[in-house]
């Protein structure tokens, strides 16, 4: 079929504004042949294994289109839409199938919305195109916009439903841009939602991104999707992604979308190279994990039911086994008892056995959250509890089927570490002692992708309000300032500690210096103003506490107040050590108190002596 449109004279079509000259006469063939796709690579937030590639058209200008949905309301007015859409995805899985090693990769396809509407054949169509290239349907991801609201089709929702049948996964694409996004979320439950770009953009240094991007992540781990951060551009975005609770990442930053095939690759190492010097939590967390994991036999979808019978049998020890796709992703359990009317019944074996009969291996799944191995324990704990108490987790790594934990041993990894964190947890105050801070600083010595500033909080004459008010006063103003950390300071890119007495650490991933000093002081304002209380009436008025020095002699001493050196380390030196940040800190402690502000400022320079070991460094503080 052809565009009946005179060659000298551009289209006009009304619901379509960025078509400049019109197709000129074009078949669909025509127009797929001066179309291509590019692929860009969708990634472990954490590892860098490419979970699929996305394709992407490329040519619209050849057309005089610059956007897709441009090309494909001209093609609708035209009465072509199907014919070009499904041309389309066929020629971008034929050049899926052409990535090297892609077996367990998806091809994320962008879907337009009316295909689904007016075709109801569209996932036959689809999964005979996947055959001839030898693909599963699980392979395809359909990617949903919110370019036009299909909330408003119940054929739409029907033809969802339809190729989910199929095996077909849905991701939504651009959340939060466009159309109904809860409303789409809610009544087409994705695979996938893909935060947009503009929400990621700056997400390291926009508290309002983060806090909407943070919530998503949580909406969507407890509805069971996974979350793709769409438009990486920095290391900055890609580690505040992998911070918030991502679990894929797409974008510049990784790769751009290519149209070299042979040149695309199963990992991208520069996520983990950049993710890797903030991943010690997590690090420690996937030990725990690994030490728990059983390896139960896993069954795939197409398993006959007398394969399922026969595992049962030779593993009596287990009533449940995992279940996966034909690309390796966990599809949820076969539970014996789901069988059970089966398995005692008369001839109820041989019944399921029979391919003649209609009931499959998927006609038994339970489901069960299913997350990788690289995620914090505390993910894990959030993915259990949203779901309708399953007997545990299946775990994955890059993707790959990885082993199951059980209900039990979740608490006990959950134990585990939050015994770890109470052995190093200040009694008084809650906070982080000095090993966590020592692991911080050294993370912080490690990252050369990003500026820190390490701040280090001494009160003012503790020692004789201490000695004159006694300890339990004295507690109680350690325990005000630990509040007041707390409350004021930024929880998303501030690590907060308690070195112990009076002492405390701060380490704030933020490159703005006003913003970090503005931080601290507000913080000490606060504690000198909320201090006050900690004394009597005739105290306040005076303004000072008659008491003993540090030398023992008599004195009229200050009301209580603290003071704060800050180290500034920049993400584009990292030959410091942590002796380096002990001796500036040590320096600068000196000069905070002499200051009339309370503050002093140091940036590390590099150590040209040999240093001690961590923790010697951290205690010559």
């Amino acid at each position: 079929m052809t565009f009946e449109i005179a060659p000298s004279s551009p289209i006009q079509v009304s619901h379509s504004p960025d078509c400049s000259f019109g197709l000129n006469g074009f078949s669909v063939a025509n127009l797929c042949e001066r179309l291509d796709y590019a692929f860009q690579p969708i990634v472990n937030i954490h590892t860098g294994a490419v979970f699929g590639f996305e394709a992407l058209l490329r040519g619209l200008d050849n057309l005089g289109f610059r956007t897709v949905d441009g090309l494909f309301s001209a093609a609708d007015g035209e009465g072509v839409l199907l014919e070009l859409e499904s041309a389309l995805r066929d020629k971008a899985i034929a050049s899926f199938a052409r990535i090297p090693d892609v077996r367990h990769a998806r091809l994320l396809f962008n879907l337009d919305s009316r295909s689904l509407i007016n075709e109801p054949r569209w996932g036959h169509l689809t999964d005979a195109s996947l055959k001839r290239h030898g693909l599963a349907p699980a392979t395809l991801c359909f990617e949903l916009t919110e370019l036009h609201d299909l909330t408003a089709h119940p054929e739409a929702q029907r033809a969802v439903e339809g190729l989910r049948q199929q095996r077909f996964l849905f991701a939504i694409d651009d959340f939060g841009t466009g159309y109904s996004g809860l409303k789409l979320l809610y009544e087409f439950p994705p695979d996938l939602v893909k935060i947009d770009r503009f929400f990621i953009s700056s997400i390291s240094r926009d508290h309002k991104r983060r806090l909407f991007v943070e919530n998503a992540v949580h909406l969507a781990h407890t509805l069971g999707v996974q979350v793709v951060a769409e438009g990486v551009e920095t290391a900055d975005e890609l580690t505040a992604c992998r911070d918030i609770g991502c679990d894929l990442a797409q974008g510049f930053f990784i790769a751009r979308p290519s149209t070299d095939i042979p040149g695309l690759s199963t990992s991208y190492p520069i996520v983990p190279k950049t993710v890797g010097p903030s991943r010690r939590q997590s690090d420690s967390d996937s030990t725990l994990i690994r030490s728990r994991i059983e390896q139960l036999p896993a069954l795939t979808e197409d398993s006959e039911m007398r394969e399922v019978f026969d595992l049962f049998k030779r593993h009596s020890e287990y009533s449940f086994f995992p279940v996966l796709d034909k690309t390796g992703k966990p599809l949820g359990l076969v539970c014996e008892k789901a069988l059970k009317r089966y398995i005692y019944s008369s001839y109820g074996r041989e019944l399921l056995a029979n391919s003649a009969y209609r009931k499959q291996l998927l006609d038994f799944l339970s489901p069960c959250p299913s997350l990788d191995i690289n995620n914090p324990v505390e993910r894990l704990l959030e993915a259990y509890t949203a779901a309708n108490s399953p007997p545990g987790m299946i775990m994955t790594e890059n993707f790959g089927y990885a082993g199951f934990i059980s209900q039990a041993a979740l608490l006990q990894i959950l134990d585990s570490k939050n015994l770890a964190a109470a052995r190093d947890q200040n009694p008084l105050t809650r906070l982080p002692g000095n090993n966590s801070i020592i692991d911080y600083v050294q993370q912080v010595l490690e990252d050369a992708r990003q500026d820190y500033c390490l701040v280090y909080f001494d009160f003012d004459n503790f020692k004789p309000f201490n000695d004159t008010y006694g300890f339990r006063i004295g507690d109680r103003a350690i325990a005000l300032f630990a509040d007041l950390l707390r409350k004021m300071l930024p929880t998303h890119s501030c690590f907060i500690g308690h070195v112990g007495g009076d002492d405390f650490f701060a380490g704030f991933r933020e490159p703005d210096r006003k913003v970090v000093k503005g931080h601290v002081s507000a913080v000490l304002a606060q504690f000198k103003h909320e201090a006050l209380s900690l004394y009597d009436s005739a105290t306040r008025e005076r303004g000072y506490i008659e008491a003993l020095t540090r030398e023992g002699q008599p004195a009229r001493l200050p009301l209580l107040a603290c003071s704060a050196a800050l180290l500034w380390i920049s993400g584009t030196v990292r030959d410091g050590t942590l002796d380096d940040v002990s001796r500036v800190i040590a320096k600068q402690k000196k000069a905070a108190k002499a200051s009339p502000d309370g503050l002093a400022e140091a940036r590390l320079q590099a150590a040209a002596t040999p240093t001690p070991t961590c923790k010697e460094a951290m205690v010559s503080t």
